[in-house]
Parts: C-alpha cells; structure tokens; sequence
C-alpha cells in the first residue's frame, strides 16, 4: 500500500477512535464511601466529587442524618446500614466499581465482612485508610492499636484490589503537601502531621487512578 493511502486509511479511523474515548471519559464510575462522617469523609468526597465530573458517590453511614447536607447533591446517595451487615453491604455493592473505607472500631470484623460482601458481587477495587506504624516502619518503637494491625494483615491476604493508605497523624491545613512510601519502605517524617486534605487527594488518585492498586502506602508530609 502506498504511503497516501496508508495515511488515508488511518484518517479513517480517527473520528472513531475520539468517539470510543469520549465514550470511556464519560463512562459513570460509582464509589461506595464507608465511614462518610469520620474525620476523613468530607475531605474524600470533596476530592472525589472535583477529580472527576463523572464520579458518583453512595455514602453508607450508621448515622444517615448525618449526612443531610448532602442529599440535595445530585451525584450523592445515602444509605443507612452497618458495616458489620454483611447482606446489606452485598446488596449496596451492585453497580460500584470502588470502595472508600475509612474506618474505626472493630476494624478486622469490618474488614471480613466487607471483603465478604465484595467477594460476592465480585467487585475488586478498595482502598482502605489504615494507620502508619502497622509494620514498624515509622522507627518510633512504638505501634498503632491493634486492631489497625489485623484489618491490615486480613486485606492483604484477601484477592481484592486493595490499596492500603497509611498515614501519620491528621491536621486540618489547607493544603495538598505529600509524598509517599510503599510497604517495605521505612516511613518519612513521622513526626510531622498531614493534612486531611492530602489524604483525601491520595485516595482520588488511587480510586480514579487506579493508582497504589494491591499496594500499602505511607502518606508523610515532607520535611522542610
């Protein structure tokens, strides 16, 4: 084939080409939010809500009412339920492509009822807030409680998808000021604090990113 018509060829294919990417880069993505009302939650669906335009949130909370500010969101639902029910975690897991969990208390319960209930709607992709600490990498000799330990262990024997995020102490700073440390990695800064806001804009990543996936990362802020 000559090079014209080589290149005629490909021109062809070009405006079908932009019709499947529009069609990818508009496709709905639906992230379940476990754990809405903690310190986290409204910092992950700020960030979620400005990554992409076509995110769609299902906040499940205990405490539906809190959440009331924002039912008149049209990418927002909420739903009232418990963690620890399994069957009706499984049944608002239809349709999510992602999970968000940012948890505390009886977090290993939590975590197997929560890898069960995926399991079963075959859905893979989570990302889950744990604490730094958890493999002694922070040096400090020191460990988080117990409980952020096994959640851990038990989603990383787990098939899904997971990404583990482990930061250091929380602040309220407005500001995206981070960087990041993986699993045999030791851990930077711990002594300083991270912003809610740099969390929140790691799980963006890692959810619309498909960033960190079966990984666990420290998230430190940097040091000056």
């Amino acid at each position: 084939m000559k090079r014209r018509s080589i290149i005629q060829f490909g021109l062809l294919f070009i405006p079908l080409f932009s019709v499947f990417q529009a069609k990818a880069t508009s496709e709905k993505m639906n992230v379940l939010i476990l754990g809405a009302t903690g310190s986290l939650g409204k910092y992950v669906i700020e960030a979620l809500l400005n990554k992409n335009p076509n995110i769609q949130l299902i906040l499940y909370s205990r405490r539906s009412e809190r959440l009331a500010n924002y039912k008149s969101n049209p990418r927002i639902k909420i739903v009232e339920g418990d963690v620890l029910d399994t069957d009706k975690l499984k049944d608002n897991l239809r349709g999510i492509n992602a999970v968000y969990a940012g948890l505390a208390g009886d977090l290993s319960n939590m975590a197997n009822s929560l890898i069960s209930a995926m399991e079963e709607a075959e859905l893979k992709r989570l990302v889950w807030i744990s604490s730094y600490g958890i493999y002694n990498e922070a040096g400090r000799g020191t460990m988080p409680p117990t409980e952020y330990i096994k959640s851990a262990e038990i989603i990383e024997k787990s098939n899904l998808n997971y990404t583990i995020i482990r930061p250091q102490w929380f602040s309220s700073r407005d500001e995206v000021d981070y960087e990041i440390t993986h699993r045999n990695e030791k851990f930077k800064n711990p002594d300083a604090q991270i912003s809610r806001k740099s969390i929140a804009d790691l799980v963006a990543k890692c959810i619309d990113d498909d960033f960190g996936i079966r990984d666990s990362l420290g998230i430190n802020k940097p040091a000056k």
